[in-house]
């Protein structure tokens, strides 16, 4: 059996415990990400992109299509979110309760072996399976955790930021978030706010 000197095995736990200190609890950032349609082939085709603003328990996800932009705000001590649509000239307002975001149930999560590196952040990948046949494939960073992950209620459990991540359904079509940009600077607080003057609401 190989054994290591005692100073070598110092060496690698402080490493290990050194890199699971490095993990950042952030209040603040946002984050873009690119949406692409994976075909049989391999070929991707934009589809839009999604834009997540994150302030301590606040969160806001912007989906923007060529046909719609789909904006939801919530707060995780909230019950009550908010659903903005944007079809042409329609604007809609609509209030849902949060809680009932809820994806289908969780039936296996499996950690993968890769380890790669997406804007410059060292990132793990897992996936993730669904009673209803879907899957995703994560990957994420565990050097930054957001105080809101649930932007996407499947991340609830991913102990980090997701830079990356694949959704196939049980149909096999596949749908891939890429993250294009991390910002860690300060979000104003009216990035949250709407003017309900300029939507109509609906139930």
């Amino acid at each position: 059996m190989l054994r290591l000197p005692p100073l070598i095995v110092c060496f690698f736990s402080c490493l290990v415990i050194q890199l699971h200190a490095q993990t950042k609890v952030v209040g603040e950032c946002a984050i873009t990400y690119d949406i692409k349609q994976i075909t049989s082939n391999g070929d991707t085709s934009l589809l839009g992109q999604k834009e997540i603003f994150i302030k301590g328990n606040s969160c806001k996800t912007i989906l923007k299509t060529p046909q719609l932009t789909q904006t939801l705000i919530f707060n995780t001590l909230q019950d009550t979110a908010i659903i903005l649509k944007e079809i042409g000239l329609n604007h809609f307002l609509q209030y849902i309760q949060y809680a009932s975001i809820i994806p289908a149930k969780l039936v296996a999560s499996k950690k993968n072996g890769m380890i790669s590196t997406i804007l410059n952040y060292p990132c793990e990948s897992i996936t993730l399976s669904w009673a209803d046949g879907t899957s995703m494939e994560v990957t994420y960073t565990t050097v930054i955790l957001p105080t809101v992950t649930v932007y996407e209620q499947a991340f609830k459990e991913i102990p980090g930021l997701v830079l990356n991540y694949q959704l196939t359904t049980k149909a096999g079509d596949k749908i891939l978030y890429s993250a294009t940009k991390v910002d860690l600077s300060p979000i104003t607080l009216n990035v949250f706010e709407v003017n309900k003057e300029n939507y109509q609401q609906i139930n």
